[in-house]
């Protein structure tokens, strides 16, 4: 494979399952794989009929343990490149293909807001996207449907992921995501740098990518707005 792309999960059936419908509509090179890491959901998730897509399983039942899961996931991809992000975020297949063509050392993603409808179409209809928590009043504002960059989502070489020391996992011993105590994206994030610092590499800028209106992003500070993500607490 040429890259792997890399979801880890916890619960998020109903968004896992129009992430794959989602996939199965972008027609991507068969030398592209999708890897959903299921970390110890209950029911388990099952295999979702999109090419070139497998759920492989941690069966941790330990509280917070994505990093964890993400080494896993890696350890199990095929690809030259990976392309980890989380289930909230929505990969546009520019994003997908930049990172196909991709010959550095890491790539990072602008995120806006956006739903994946139950028919796995992605949409920016302000009215559907009402209904999911977003606030009307940020089209007024200079962000509009801007959210941010996110570290957790990012495209590399697998080999440089190792060379990093990939996710710290001492990071899972909080039981929770802790980015003030050093969480895991953030440790990564800082490693890259150091790592950058020293052998004359750049972290570019790819294209637009996007996700659900959940967390702050949502009206009601909803983190699992219609009940499409995992009911773990983040405190």
């Amino acid at each position: 494979m040429k890259l792997s792309i890399v979801i880890c999960m916890l619960e998020s059936w109903e968004a896992a399952r129009r992430q794959a419908l989602y996939f199965s509509k972008m027609n991507l090179p068969d030398d592209i794989e999708i890897i959903f890491v299921d970390d110890g959901s209950d029911p388990p998730h099952p295999q979702y009929p999109t090419k070139n897509l497998r759920v492989i399983y941690t069966n941790d039942k330990r509280k917070w343990t994505q990093g964890i899961a993400r080494n896993f996931g890696v350890k199990n991809a095929t690809g030259v490149y990976i392309l980890c992000t989380d289930i909230d975020h929505i990969l546009s297949k520019e994003a997908i293909m930049a990172c196909y063509e991709f010959k550095g050392t890491k790539m990072i993603f602008p995120r806006y807001l956006a739903v994946l409808t139950e028919e796995g179409d992605l949409t920016q209809d302000t009215e559907i996207m009402k209904e999911y928590g977003l606030d009307l009043a940020r089209l007024e504002t200079k962000r509009g449907l801007y959210a941010s960059y996110h570290g957790n989502t990012y495209c590399m070489p697998r080999e440089l992921y190792w060379t990093l020391g990939g996710n710290p996992e001492w990071c899972s011993e909080f039981g929770h995501h802790a980015p003030e105590k050093k969480g895991e994206d953030s440790v990564m994030m800082r490693k890259y740098n150091h790592w950058a610092l020293e052998n004359n590499a750049k972290c570019e800028v790819g294209p637009k990518i996007y996700m659900f209106t959940n967390g702050r992003y949502n009206v009601n500070k909803d983190s699992n707005p219609k009940g499409l993500f995992h009911t773990l607490s983040y405190k």
